[in-house]
């Protein structure tokens, strides 16, 4: 098997399993521990999502993409440790500022711990990815995925306890980032102090419009649990994560059907292939409706008695709202391969601007839904989110598309 083929196999399998792995854990909770706890576990998991965007900064898509050699894989890496750090500043403040239980700011606070850890594994697998071993670092997230998922299922059967679960994830992670990816990258790339401090700054500075969109795109995406957790409680919170969860697959599904997509890109961007550049975009996002088209129906048949079944809830109640969420993340999975391949062409402060819209909207839609109808409310502010995400980005893909492939001097 070729580099190419390996890279798409454990890319995928990686990924696939990474993707699946919140809602493993998710279904070992609300079965094993209560409602309650799944709610504050599902919130924990979604918070520490957005941490780890803080951890991400820039990701690595604009690692891959990025063409200045005076950043190198070291300043990368000072770098992500660097914002990692912030990151778990950024948790200490938000878990004081709200006054949780203790046992719920410790579950946030471990979880986010979890996603520091795991972008730090992350600018390793950028590293990787650039030397054509994309292979690896989807062979850790496979391995790292199993033991967790096993482990959890394990120590929580056997404690009941969420916060020992959650400790178990932490060092395990920890333990993978020391012995497995640090120690295979340092094969490919050592880790030297080629780079001036100064450019760790710069660096900072020139990918924080793609910082800044990526958290503001991930905080628009969770704010309808922000508002159930401040007007409804932790059980809706449950409820919405396990409704909302096959969503997150088709989004994450995306991502990983995009990754590999990312140095071809790059490339036709280089050569001002505008077409090839097109049919790349296009063929992701007719595999992401193509995808859409078969899961509808299937969702409508056996989407909530499969659920059901698996949490062990009752949820004949919101069988169309499931349908609109499915619906509605998959014109988000477009959207999301659109603004990934718009910062590819690092067109970021155009997208920072739309970010900033669809938040002001989104806030709005969010207060009047949940606000007024609960729930149910915040399912369909969900929808509504993704719809609108769609919308925007699909107009503003082609103006920024046209406008870039006919000056390729200009940048945005």
């Amino acid at each position: 098997m070729n580099n190419l083929k390996k890279d798409y196999f454990w890319n995928t399998l990686g990924t696939s399993l990474f993707s699946f792995n919140s809602l493993f854990l998710m279904i070992v909770v609300t079965r094993l521990n209560s409602l309650s706890d799944a709610g504050i576990f599902s919130f924990a998991y979604a918070t520490a999502g957005i941490i780890n965007y803080f951890a991400l900064y820039s990701g690595r898509t604009y690692q891959i993409s990025n063409t200045d050699e005076k950043f190198t894989d070291s300043l990368y890496i000072v770098a992500r440790y660097l914002t990692a750090l912030f990151a778990l500043l950024i948790t200490i403040i938000f878990i004081v500022i709200n006054g949780y239980s203790l046992e719920k700011a410790l579950v946030i606070f471990l979880l986010c711990m979890v996603k520091c850890f795991e972008a730090i594994s992350d600018v390793y697998y950028g590293i990787l990815q650039r030397n054509s071993k994309l292979f690896i670092a989807g062979k850790s997230m496979t391995y790292k995925t199993l033991i967790i998922i096993i482990g959890f299922v394990v120590i929580d059967f056997l404690t009941r306890n969420l916060l020992t679960s959650c400790f178990y994830m932490l060092i395990l992670n920890i333990v993978f980032l020391l012995v497995y990816d640090i120690r295979n990258t340092n094969k490919f790339s050592k880790f030297i102090k080629d780079f001036d401090n100064f450019n760790i700054f710069l660096l900072l500075k020139v990918s924080s419009y793609t910082f800044l969109f990526t958290l503001i795109v991930t905080i628009i995406m969770n704010l309808p649990r922000y508002f159930i957790d401040f007007f409804l409680n932790d059980s809706d919170q449950a409820i919405y994560g396990i409704i909302s969860m096959p969503a997150t697959f088709v989004m994450l599904f995306s991502q990983f059907i995009f990754q590999p997509s990312l140095v071809s890109l790059t490339g036709f961007y280089k050569q001002n292939d505008k077409k090839s550049f097109n049919l790349t975009v296009l063929r992701i996002s007719s595999i992401l409706i193509g995808a859409m088209i078969i899961i509808l129906p299937v969702a409508y048949i056996f989407g909530i008695p499969v659920l059901e079944f698996v949490y062990g809830v009752e949820l004949s109640n919101y069988l169309y709202y499931l349908l609109l969420v499915i619906l509605g993340s998959s014109f988000y999975a477009v959207s999301n391969v659109l603004l990934n391949s718009l910062i590819v062409i690092h067109c970021n402060r155009e997208q920072l601007f739309v970010q900033v819209i669809i938040l002001l909207l989104s806030l709005l839609i969010c207060y009047e839904l949940i606000s007024n109808l609960g729930i149910e409310g915040g399912l369909l502010s969900y929808f509504s989110i993704l719809l609108l995400q769609f919308i925007i980005y699909f107009i503003l893909y082609r103006y920024i598309i046209n406008k870039k492939f006919i000056k390729t001097d200009e940048r945005c």
